[in-house]
């Protein structure tokens, strides 16, 4: 029941005891008209006791919707909020969707295809190895150009990265027992080894300063494992290309011999530093050496000088010594002369 049919009760209760109590006060001449009279003023007081606190509750209530309308209109709003973030986020992978679409077909030709995967392949080598350790664009003397070459020691590994994809491409938009799919699988180790006869004789020179082998560069880890694949077992165009000794390397194992040889090439700086310090050090050892020899030399030529001194002061104290003694013998030979006789004055003078 709801509070507006109460207060509906309540009225029509008040109505009819009026009307009762007006036709009880002409019946008994006034006694039980206030009786009567009394009964219905308490009946008023609570219910007035009774409106006022069903209005608290109502003014209550209404609050509480009020609070509840303003949170609901809060959250109403945030949801609002998170839908058109949601929406923008929607239509941001709907346009990079088409741009890998419009990339995709911009990728189709095979020039397009060599250039991205010359990109990629620079930058993991410049991810992978200091600085000189390759070269990029590469021309051997037959006018075959190599992606890239690396700089291992007095040799160099050449790396090509123009894998042919064609086979690859119309295998994948096909269904897995599809004849046509059998077929264009069929036809991947075909173009794989006729790619790999391509590396062995272009790009292994030895006479050039190449190594004898070669690394062809996989675009993604699908197209190796497709290289990896026996079909027929024991036959894959993995082992074909281990043969004509062309290693294939997909993005991952590629990265993993670079930072290799980059650790490996970190090592021959070493040893080169270090032998440099060695030869440093034999020729400072060298130099002290010769350094020693004519130390000992000024040493034995000061030695022979001391002596030669020790020598010469020896003899001037004999010397002093004996000019000492002569001068003694001197004196006492000049006390035993005789004194000279002293002639007497003549007193003669001459006449004229």
């Amino acid at each position: 029941m709801s509070w507006e049919a109460v207060v509906i009760g309540l009225l029509a209760g008040v109505v009819a005891g009026l009307v009762f109590g007006r036709w009880g006060r002409a019946g008994d001449g006034g006694g039980g008209g206030r009786e009567l009279d009394r009964r219905l003023a308490g009946i008023s007081d609570n219910l007035d006791r009774r409106l006022v606190d069903l209005d608290r509750r109502l003014y209550l209530g209404l609050d509480s919707v009020q609070d509840a309308q303003a949170r609901a209109a809060d959250t109403a709003a945030q949801v609002r909020e998170r839908v058109a973030v949601v929406a923008g986020v929607a239509e941001q992978v709907l346009e990079q969707a088409r741009g890998l679409s419009r990339l995709e077909d911009l990728l189709r030709p095979p020039q397009a295809r060599g250039a991205l995967g010359e990109l990629l392949l620079e930058q993991l080598l410049a991810q992978g190895l200091p600085h000189g350790a390759y070269r990029t664009q590469h021309v051997f003397r037959s006018g075959a150009r190599v992606d890239a070459v690396l700089v291992v020691g007095e040799a160099m590994v050449a790396v090509d990265s123009k894998f042919p994809l064609e086979a690859f491409a119309r295998m994948s938009t096909t269904h897995e027992g599809d004849a046509a799919r059998a077929l264009h699988r069929r036809a991947f180790p075909r173009d794989a080894r006729r790619h790999v006869d391509a590396i062995a004789d272009k790009y292994i020179c030895p006479d050039e300063g190449t190594y004898d082998f070669a690394l062809c560069y996989l675009p993604s880890e699908a197209v190796f494992y497709e290289f990896l694949r026996e079909d027929p077992p024991g036959d894959s165009a993995w082992r074909y290309a281990v043969e004509r000794r062309v290693f294939p390397a997909s993005p991952t194992t590629l990265y993993a011999y670079l930072v290799s040889i980059g650790v490996g090439l970190k090592g021959l700086r070493v040893e080169e530093n270090a032998r440099r310090v060695l030869d440093a050090l034999s020729a400072l050892r060298g130099d002290l050496d010769g350094f020693r020899t004519h130390f000992e030399l000024v040493g034995r030529h000061l030695g022979r000088a001391r002596d030669r001194w020790q020598d010469a002061a020896h003899r001037l104290d004999r010397f002093d010594g004996r000019l000492a003694e002569a001068a003694g013998r001197a004196t006492d030979l000049d006390r035993g002369l005789p004194e000279p006789a002293v002639e007497p004055e003549s007193g003669l003078t001459g006449t004229g």
